[in-house]
Order: C-alpha cells, then structure tokens, then sequence
C-alpha cells in the first residue's frame, strides 16, 4: 500500500539451482523497522530483498546458496528516501532496482556492479507537478525498461518509456502526447516484455486502465482499453507480465461508495477478461505460474482508528487463495515452482520458501457469548503426523499482537475454545504453523469485536 496506504524442491537441485532450503523462516538482516520492501527471485532461485530501512537507507539483501544473508546499502539517490517500486533479476545475477520519491518528485534505476552500485534519475518532476508510480522491466537482453507518468496541476499527463541504447545510455520516448489523458490520480504504468521482443505499457488512471502498444510502424503508440469504470480510480503501483494466455495486468481499484478496495486482474488477448480476485486488500505483487498468474495483497481491518491489521492473501483467478499471518511484503514464484514469500515480523522482515503452493487453509469465526466470545474453526487439508498438529489463537488489539493460547486439533481438525479478553476492542486471528516451510498460514476474523 505504498503512498497510501523452505524446501527447495528435488527438482532445483536436479536442475544445478543447489541453494540450501531453510528449515524455518529466515529473517532478512538490517530490516528491524523497514518500512517498504520488495522479493524477486532470481534464476537459480535465490531471493532478492530491497527495503527501505528505518534510518531511510535503502538496502538490497542476497541469500547466496549455502544460505548467508548478506546486504547492501545503495548510496547516491537523488534524495534521503526512496520507495521500492520495481526489483529485477538480470540472466547475469545483478539486481536491478526502481526508486522512487516518496513525495513522487524523483524516480532512479539502481543497478548492481559487482559489489558497487550505479545509481541513475530517470526523471524529475516538471515544475508545480508530481510522478506517478513507475514500472520496471527487463528486456531479452537484460537491459532495464521504465514506464512512468507525470501530471501537472491542471491534471494533464503524459506516459513515458525509458530504455538503454547501445552505449548503456538511459533514453527516453513519449507514449502520450498532449496531456492525455487527465487524471484527478496520479497515473501509475508498468511496462511489459512479450516472448517476441515487443514492449506493452499498462497505465492505470482515474477512470480506466490502458495497454499501449507501438503501431506497426514503430513511430507511434496505440492504445486498447483493458477496464474502465466511472466509480473507481486506482490505488498504488501497477503490475504487468507476459504469461499464459496474454498480457496479464493487475492493480488496486478503489470504490469508496461501497468501502472495497477491488484487487483486480485482467488478462488481454483477443478481447479482455477482469477478475477481482479480492474486494478488499490492496496489491502486492504479480507471479507468473505455470497456469496462469497468482497475485499477491495485504487483506486489513481498521481496528478504530488505533491500528490496522494486515491478513497477507495469494490468490489466482480461478478462485484459489491463501491467507497468510501479518503484512505481506512480497511475493515470487522461483524457476523451480517455489513459491517465495517476505512477511512483516515484529522484529524485521521474514523470508520463507514453499516448494509447492500450500493446500491447507484455516477458518476461524466468532460469536458473542455474553461478555465473552466463543472461538472455532478447522485447519483443513493436512494428512499424517501433520494431522495431530496445533493452532494458535491470537488477540489483536490496539497494543499489538499478543498469544491467546495454542490449541490441540481434533482428529477433524476442527478446534473451540472461549475467551474473555481484558482489552477491547479487537480481532481474533487463528495460525496454523506449516511444518516443512515454516509458513504461518491464518485466518483472520474480519469484524472488530467489543468496540
């Protein structure tokens, strides 16, 4: 929600992508007190951590193959602070970084060199005008792609496409001309590698999303209407990839009329099909699977005003979701089918690896039981040993998380209990602790209860 708001499959290793599997979750060093980050899983799978630290750094973190976190601090920025809008992987191994101006004055490509740092503007706002979110790719070559847009006071805007040349110059061209189109949302544009080479850019506005495409000339840009509505404008970054099917484009619409932040996906190919995979969370970030795409959000409650709480979701459009512990960060799917996840902690930023989607879910409801609540739900889907497991109950309230208790699951996994907090108002959520990746799958309630 920016401005606003682990077993390595037999498989990698057969494939010589040999990095030790972590036997629990792995805390990324330097992260106590980050405040944005992003996940990119490089080719041989091993993870890539960006975040801006607590003292306004910004920090790239590398998990190397016997499973040493090392950082570094990337120095040069064309301000104190950047957000992390983009993070890629070369064929080469560097990572490649997109910041931006958390007052949406500057965007900079960062890209790894060894063991320094080149550091790049990419663009400044206009005077008396602001940038939109930008968007980074990587073309066949490796070379980075930025899509932005910058809007003046008037609302007029204009979509940008920066690329290297031949002589690793950063050079820019324009998508739109004459201000269009007005926004009264500063536009947010991702752009998009085809298998063929060809570069889409996906630019969300006030009123509708559009994928431009360069005419066949190549003098000109062209562009298809992906959505539109005249009750929603968008929230945050854009998403977009290349996949099964099309181009697959994702973003956060928002509907204040009717209190939901749509989590959207479309796909464009022979027409366009839109999903809302969530009515109410905001998006994170877009995989590429081997069906499809999986999509990425933080799910939240106000919790009156004293804290929001984070329910991180992974959900596909065919109707699949999962529902994780706290405040997801980021997602990626490895070259091996492992599904990567950067989870928020109380001390710092989290990494785990699943080497296959998890199958279990857990459900948890609440009733008021006169000055109590009675508590129950299922963790469904497990098998074995795994099946005499445990769940732990857990307060949410305005101080924080806190520890209920930790709840035994009957042979139908099914678990009860009542309680009578001594602070309200909260949320209860129920956590159920994935034994081969160290995942905290969950299910939190969603209504505020005692206010």
């Amino acid at each position: 929600m920016k401005r606003l708001a682990v077993a390595v499959a037999s498989a990698l290793f057969a494939a010589g992508l040999g990095h030790a599997p972590p036997a629990r979750a792995e805390s990324v060093p330097g992260t106590a007190g980050a405040s944005d980050a992003m996940l990119a899983a490089a080719a041989d799978g091993s993870p890539r951590v960006a975040f801006s630290a607590a003292d306004g750094s910004l920090v790239v973190g590398t998990r190397s193959a016997d499973g040493t976190w090392t950082v570094q601090t990337i120095a040069g920025l064309p301000g104190p602070r950047g957000l992390v809008v983009g993070l890629e992987v070369a064929p080469s191994g560097s990572t490649v970084l997109l910041t931006e101006d958390p007052a949406a004055h500057w965007l900079a490509l960062a890209e790894q060199q060894g063991a320094a740092w080149r550091v790049r503007t990419v663009a400044t706002a206009p005077a008396g005008g602001l940038l939109g979110f930008g968007g980074l790719a990587l073309d066949r070559s490796g070379r980075p792609l930025i899509a932005y847009a910058y809007e003046l006071k008037t609302r007029k805007t204009w979509l940008r496409l920066v690329h290297e040349d031949a002589k690793g110059r950063l050079v820019g061209e324009r998508v739109t001309r004459a201000g269009f189109p007005s926004s009264d949302v500063l536009p947010a544009a991702a752009p998009v590698v085809l298998p063929g080479g060809a570069v889409r850019v996906v630019e969300a506005y006030d009123s509708a999303t559009i994928e431009w495409a360069r005419t066949k000339n190549h003098k000109d840009w062209v562009g298809q209407l992906v959505y539109g509505t005249a009750l929603g404008s968008p929230a945050g970054v854009v998403k977009a990839a290349a996949g099964p099917g099309g181009v697959w484009s994702a973003w956060t619409e928002l509907f204040p009329s009717f209190n939901e932040s749509q989590l959207l996906v479309t796909l464009h190919q022979n027409g366009e099909r839109t999903t809302i995979v969530s009515h109410h969370a905001f998006l994170v970030s877009l995989a590429l699977s081997p069906t499809g795409v999986e999509v990425a959000g933080n799910d939240y409650v106000d919790l009156e005003g004293a804290r929001t709480i984070f329910a991180g979701i992974v959900a596909d459009t065919t109707g699949g979701s999962l529902e994780l512990a706290g405040n997801l960060k980021g997602y990626d799917i490895d070259a091996a089918g492992g599904r990567q996840y950067l989870l928020v902690q109380p001390d710092g930023l989290d990494w785990y690896r699943a080497a296959s989607p998890p199958v279990t879910h857990v459900a948890l409801s609440a009733a008021v039981q006169g000055g109590s609540f009675a508590l129950s739900g299922s963790v469904q889907g497990l098998s074995g040993a795994a099946a005499a497991g445990t769940v732990q109950l857990w307060r949410e309230t305005a101080a924080g998380p806190e520890l209920l208790t930790t709840l035994p699951l009957a042979a139908d996994g099914t678990f009860s209990t009542v309680d009578t907090p001594p602070v309200r108002p909260l949320v209860y959520r129920a956590v159920y602790v994935d034994p081969a990746s160290g995942l905290p799958l969950a299910s939190l309630f969603r209504t505020v209860l005692g206010g």
